[in-house]
């Protein structure tokens, strides 16, 4: 009993402290050492790149509404459409997720996530897409700004094909490059607008100033952290993401603990 009474204050500890100090920049801390932790540059390249590459190495997938990632979000097999879920995923894989990129499955709601932040901007902006940044897609091309899809940006800057502006991104539950099916994994050339699909906006996620010390420490750790604490993390950055947006008054959408 008093075993078990010890653990409990320990980990309420643990979230106080992690909850009050978790989005404490490395640079905060850069700025005091005699020689820099990490470069912010340094930190949002490394990230991107991981997220990007985790994007990158599922190109091709195909499977059903229940699928790894799925499994993965809901900890069940649970049938869901899963663009916002992969990005989330993709996230996870670059230790970004509840740092700069909230664990989602509603597109909507991850919407909101930036928006409250800041750091989302409509197309209609003279906004330059950056790699590593979230796209927002209507798919019913309706004139509103309405999204029902999300993707990961993959190049930076817009591709020009006769005078039309096109993005580089990747997403799940999505159609393959002959626009088949809606439910791979495929890396395309979007355009801003087209009569299948238009950019509503871009979520610009601050990976070089949100890297809090735990995640910092499994930046570091990666290679050799066992996949157990790694997903006792990514449930932990899912509660505090979840009273954060309740503590906003924001509604909290399809996001699962356990």
């Amino acid at each position: 009993m008093k075993r078990n009474s010890l653990i409990i204050k320990i980990i309420s500890v643990m979230l106080a402290v992690l909850t009050l100090f978790g989005t404490v920049s490395v640079v905060s801390f850069a700025e005091t050492a005699d020689e820099p932790v990490a470069k912010t540059e340094d930190v949002r390249t490394r990230t991107v790149n991981k997220i990007v590459d985790a994007a990158r190495s599922k190109i091709g997938y195909y499977d059903s509404l229940i699928n790894e990632f799925t499994t993965w979000y809901f900890g069940t097999e649970k049938e869901a459409q899963w663009c916002a879920i992969f990005v989330s995923w993709c996230a996870d894989q670059g230790n970004a997720l509840g740092v700069a990129v909230p664990k989602r499955a509603g597109v909507e709601s991850m919407r909101k996530w930036f928006i409250n932040r800041g750091e989302y901007y409509p197309a209609t902006t003279d906004y330059v897409p950056q790699k590593g940044d979230i796209i927002f897609i209507n798919t019913a091309v309706d004139g509103t700004d309405a999204v029902h899809h999300v993707e990961i940006v993959t190049e930076t800057g817009f591709i020009m094909n006769k005078k039309v502006k096109n993005v580089k991104c990747i997403g799940g539950n999505t159609s393959d490059l002959n626009y088949n099916g809606s439910e791979y994994v495929t890396e395309k050339v979007r355009p801003v607008s087209s009569s299948r699909a238009t950019i509503v906006g871009y979520a610009h996620p601050s990976y070089e100033k949100t890297t809090s010390i735990l995640n910092l420490f499994i930046m570091i750790a990666d290679d050799t952290m066992p996949s157990f604490f790694k997903q006792l993390y990514s449930k932990f950055i899912t509660l505090i993401d979840m009273i954060s947006d309740l503590m906003a008054k924001q509604p909290v959408e399809q996001i699962v603990i356990f």
